[in-house]
């Protein structure tokens, strides 16, 4: 997501969006946030984590494809699709952005128990900040390379497709006070 924080404006631009429709857009992903935040953690309680977690990664992954239809895709005879193509896939990956925060913590806690959660999620977060500087930092190389994000964007996609599937096929433990508590709501 740091690729999204450092680059989106600059991207949207280079697509010939006005600068205003730009930051326009880059801050429907924090309003999307907060609600995909707060839907898709009450739905994690209520539902479990794990295919939660694995379908935020599937629309964040879908949202950033929605993103690059909105430039058209010239090879496949896609024409540009135009602002509101692009407003729908920002919407889709502010949506996932936050949401996979609450329930990473949450699916982490069930799996290996609150005793360990924070150191599991104290590394998580020392780990991090040095994925997040090098998506910046490649998103821009990319860039500076070739004269286009689709690269970056790419990568995030197939990065997303591949974290759905890790989370796909990983057992969810749920303590018997949220399954008994899902199971009669």
């Amino acid at each position: 997501m740091s690729f999204v924080n450092a680059h989106f404006v600059t991207y949207a631009r280079d697509l010939g969006y006005h600068p205003m429709a730009a930051a326009g857009a880059f801050s429907l992903i924090g309003a999307a946030a907060v609600i995909g935040s707060l839907f898709m953690g009450h739905l994690s309680d209520k539902y479990g984590r794990r295919w939660l977690l694995s379908a935020s990664y599937n629309l964040r992954a879908l949202g950033f494809v929605v993103v690059l239809l909105s430039m058209g895709v010239p090879a496949l005879g896609i024409p540009p699709l135009g602002l509101g193509t692009l407003l729908a896939g920002v919407l889709l990956v502010g949506f996932s952005w936050n949401s996979v925060v609450s329930i990473t913590a949450a699916y982490t806690s069930d799996r290996y128990g609150i005793v360990n959660l924070g150191t599991i999620y104290g590394t998580m977060f020392a780990v991090m900040p040095i994925g997040s500087g090098l998506g910046a930092f490649l998103g821009g190389l990319f860039y500076d390379l070739r004269g286009t994000y689709d690269i970056a964007i790419w990568s995030n996609i197939i990065l997303l497709l591949v974290a759905m599937a890790f989370v796909s096929f990983r057992g969810e433990r749920r303590p018997p006070e949220l399954s008994a508590a899902g199971a009669t709501a």
